[in-house]
């Protein structure tokens, strides 16, 4: 599933959310846009941040498409 999510946005350059562990075990909340995949990281542009991002496969807990869309929740 969460391949099929990652060709989404990559190949759509749609938003997908992640929920993300850090090192530290921080879990974070993210909007990106896949830029890349290889083997153990992930490539994207975080549109919070507004800045390009790596993340390690491994740290990302879940993946889905957006249910918030700037500011607003979907029914």
């Amino acid at each position: 599933m969460m391949n099929h999510l990652f060709k989404y946005s990559i190949e759509g350059r749609k938003p997908i959310e992640l929920i993300y562990l850090n090192n530290s075990g921080d879990i974070s909340y993210r909007l990106v846009i896949i830029r890349k995949i290889n083997l153990h990281n992930v490539l994207v542009y975080d549109l919070q941040k507004q800045q390009v991002r790596t993340f390690n496969i491994d740290g990302i807990l879940s993946v889905a498409k957006p249910t918030r869309q700037r500011g607003a929740i979907n029914a």
